[in-house]
């Protein structure tokens, strides 16, 4: 009498099935903890409403990205320019999403875009609006 096999293919799926999830579930914590928590971006954000509501147009071109920043300061300065701008300061989040070191942000009158840096997260649009299928139009960068 022939004895069955313990081996074989469904052995093999069993045992080879465990060091691939392992793999699995270490490239997932490792993308996990270098991928920005899209709970810091909406913060980021409604701190970036509150600076330009307070009329601190200091504070508030500090949370704007370098490049846009710039942008902003087309005409003269950052300070300057931004209180001229018809930003939106009330409002609830209604959503975030995130993709990788970018997020968005999306209140009930306008959206706003940010990017991670080593600083934490920067506005690198503010005032957006979204136009269709067309990108979104926003009063500063986007």
């Amino acid at each position: 009498m022939k004895r069955p096999q313990t081996g074989g293919c469904a052995a093999g799926f069993r045992v080879g099935l465990v060091p691939m999830l392992m793999g699995v579930l270490l490239a997932a914590h490792s993308l996990s903890g270098c991928s920005p928590d899209s709970a810091g971006a909406a913060g980021a954000a409604q701190d970036f409403r509150r600076a330009v509501a307070g009329g601190d147009p200091s504070t508030a071109c500090s949370m704007l990205s370098p490049h846009t920043r710039e942008e902003a300061a087309a005409e003269s300065n950052c300070e300057d320019e931004l209180p001229l701008l018809d930003l939106p300061a009330d409002g609830a989040v209604l959503r975030t999403e995130s993709y990788g070191r970018n997020a968005m942000v999306v209140f009930e009158d306008d959206t706003l875009f940010l990017s991670v840096s080593g600083t934490g997260w920067q506005v690198t649009g503010a005032g957006c609006l979204q136009r269709g299928e067309s990108p979104y139009d926003c009063e500063v960068g986007g």
